[in-house]
C-alpha cells in the first residue's frame, strides 16, 4: 500500500501520474496494481460521495476531482482487462459523481463512458436497462452527442431487423478502440439472431450468400461458426441441422380449401 492514512491529495495526484504513463504504453498488469493503490489512496479523501458537500472549497474539489478521474480510468482498464462485473461497479460509482456533483467541471470521459455503458447492455442484451440509462441524458444529447447517438442508432437497428448495419457499424463506430470488446459481443449476439432466424426460414441457403448475410470474412470462418451450429458445408450449399426440431409447415392450400368450404355452409345456412 503506497500511502499512509494521512496522504495528501498530491501523493494520489503524483502516484495517478504514474498510473497514466503505465496506461499509455498498455502495461495492463502496471495499470491494475496501481489502480488498486490509487483507490486505497482515495480512503484519505473526506469529502467524496455520500459526503460530497454541495459548495465544495478547492481543496475539497481536487479531491472529488481526482477520485472521479481515477475511476474513469478504472472503466477503461476493466474493458481492456475483460473484467465486466468491474466496469459494472465503477460505472455505478461514477454515476453518483456526473449526476450529484454539479459543481464540478465537466468530463471530457462522461459521455464516452456513459456510451461505453449502454453499448454494454446493449451487447447484453438488456434492453430494459438499455432504455432506462438512455432516458436519464437529455434528449438533444441523444440526437447530437455521436458518443450516445451511436449505441441508440444501434439499437434502432435491432429492432428494425437491421442485423447488417450493426455489422457494419463495427468498423465505423465512434468506439473502434474502448468498445471493442462490447461490438465484438453485440456483433456475436447478431450473428446468433440472423442463423436462428436462417435456420427457421430456409432448408438451405448458398454458403457464399449466407457469407454475406453473416458478414463473416472468408469460408473458413463460415465453416468454423456451421460446425458450432451443427451445419453442414458442402458443394457451396449450407444445410441447416434439427430440421426435425422445426415446427412442421402449415399446410396453405388445405387450410384454404377448408375456409371456403366453411363459407359455403355458413352461406348455405344463413
Amino acid at each position: 500500500w503506497a500511502f499512509a492514512m494521512a496522504t495528501p491529495v498530491a501523493a494520489v495526484a503524483a502516484q495517478l501520474e504514474k498510473f497514466k504513463a503505465a496506461f499509455a504504453r498498455e502495461d495492463l498488469e502496471a495499470c491494475v496494481k496501481l489502480l488498486a493503490e490509487l483507490k486505497m489512496g482515495m480512503l484519505s479523501f473526506g469529502s467524496l460521495p455520500p459526503a460530497a458537500p454541495s459548495a465544495p472549497s478547492s481543496s475539497q474539489q481536487q479531491e472529488l476531482l481526482l477520485a472521479r478521474e481515477i475511476l474513469e480510468y478504472g472503466t477503461l482498464v476493466s474493458i481492456k482487462t475483460v473484467d465486466i462485473p468491474a466496469f459494472e461497479r465503477h460505472i455505478a460509482q461514477l454515476k453518483v459523481y456526473y449526476a450529484d456533483c454539479g459543481s464540478l467541471p465537466a468530463s471530457e470521459r462522461q459521455y464516452p463512458i456513459l456510451g461505453l455503458n449502454l453499448l454494454r447492455l446493449l451487447a447484453q442484451n438488456r434492453i430494459a436497462e438499455f432504455h432506462t440509462e438512455l432516458e436519464l441524458l437529455p434528449v438533444e444529447l441523444q440526437l447530437s452527442n455521436e458518443f450516445i447517438k451511436f449505441p441508440a442508432q444501434l439499437e434502432q437497428h435491432i429492432m428494425e431487423g437491421s442485423y447488417n448495419r450493426v455489422l457494419s457499424a463495427k468498423q465505423s463506430g465512434a468506439y473502434a478502440k474502448e468498445g471493442l470488446y462490447f461490438m465484438d459481443l453485440l456483433v456475436d449476439t447478431v450473428r446468433d439472431e440472423i442463423a436462428e432466424c436462417s435456420e427457421k426460414a430456409y432448408h438451405s441457403v448458398s454458403a457464399a450468400e449466407l457469407q454475406t448475410m453473416l458478414m463473416i470474412s472468408s469460408e473458413q470462418e463460415l465453416r468454423e461458426f456451421a460446425d458450432q451450429r451443427d451445419w453442414r458445408v458442402a458443394n457451396g450449399l449450407v444445410t441447416f441441422g434439427g430440421q426435425d426440431d422445426k415446427p412442421l409447415a402449415l399446410p396453405a392450400s388445405q387450410l384454404i380449401h377448408e375456409s371456403l368450404a366453411y363459407a359455403k355452409e355458413l352461406e348455405r345456412i344463413v
